[in-house]
């Protein structure tokens, strides 16, 4: 990147790099932030490219946890787009949460989607763009993070999957009685889920697509329910949800399709959420009657069946003026 002249804020210094210096970064880096009262280097950035000008960054250990990279790229952006660059454009790895959000927070939007292999690590990345009339962030989303990180009504709590629940993931997954009621009715392999909790789930909700929660009594997983295909444009999004035999009978159900109901019409904004359930599965139909559900109808074909010909769903429906 072109020489630009040093941009000041209140927590650093963003400058040019200088070139005979050695920033422990993995990166050769283009500009540096100094702290203002010494020249210790709290993080770097490094650019490549022109109309659309790609960004890496990186924060010193110290300096971690203090949203410095997001500031560092809300700096830059000015001087980037002064300098012709019509787009500017990151790509952290999809397993790097704490840089996604960075980005999210200086006004980068997911409107790339995964590019393998695309990463500054090499593996897969998360694509976010910054344009000059973007404004500085944090940018819109459209699901919200929950509010103090779960949803609980005293007795059961719903928060996001997460690495950890990798084997209890697996194994309810892989329960013959869970998955026969998936969309596709196979369980999944062991990569498949592990790729799901260790980074797929939290950047599809990052990105707007859906929100995979666990359902916890205090034991630990007992099931997961979510919210998928949200459309904001029209206010609407689809319920779904399991539950280990272990612990159905209980009304934990009911009570996750009511916190995740009232989360989807009070905090993500939407007016209409709706769920399918298939023609014989009754206990699934009982949970949405008591969480206040109408059925509206039946939806032919609504679903694949591992022998090629489709079955039959009921679709359910709640409106936020209900």
């Amino acid at each position: 990147m072109q020489f630009f002249e040093p941009v000041e804020t209140t927590a650093f210094v963003l400058r040019p790099a200088d070139p005979d210096a050695t920033v422990d970064c993995g990166f050769i880096p283009d500009a540096v932030a100094i702290g203002p009262e010494d020249e210790s280097v709290r993080g770097a950035l490094a650019f490549e490219g022109a109309a659309v000008m790609g960004v890496r960054y990186w924060v010193a250990p110290g300096w971690r946890g203090k949203h410095l990279a997001s500031a560092m790229l809300r700096a830059v952006a000015p001087v980037v787009f002064d300098a012709g660059a019509q787009r500017l454009e990151a790509r952290p790895p999809v397993r790097d949460q704490t840089a996604i959000r960075s980005a999210l927070r200086a006004g980068f939007r997911p409107d790339g989607g995964i590019s393998r292999g695309a990463a500054w690590d090499g593996t897969e990345a998360l694509a976010l763009g910054l344009l000059p009339g973007d404004g500085t962030g944090p940018s819109p989303r459209v699901l919200p993070d929950l509010p103090g990180g779960n949803l609980t009504d005293g007795v059961i709590a719903l928060r996001p999957l997460v690495p950890g629940d990798f084997e209890a993931h697996l194994r309810h997954r892989s329960s013959p009685d869970v998955y026969a009621g998936a969309a596709l009715p196979l369980p999944p392999s062991a990569d498949e889920a592990r790729e799901v909790c260790e980074w797929r789930a939290a950047v599809d909700w990052l990105r707007g697509r859906s929100a995979l929660m666990v359902i916890d009594d205090g034991e630990g997983y007992q099931g997961t329910i979510g919210l998928y295909d949200v459309a904001r444009i029209v206010g609407t999004g689809m319920i779904g949800y399991d539950l280990r035999a272990s612990v159905r009978g209980r009304g934990y159900a009911t009570r996750a399709v009511n916190l995740v109901r009232r989360w989807a019409f009070r905090e993500v904004g939407l007016d209409r959420v709706w769920a399918g359930t298939d023609l014989h599965n009754t206990a699934s139909q009982a949970v949405l009657r008591r969480a206040g559900f109408r059925l509206e109808g039946v939806e032919r074909g609504g679903l694949p069946t591992l022998a090629g010909r489709r079955r039959d769903t009921l679709v359910w429906a709640v409106l936020s003026s209900d």
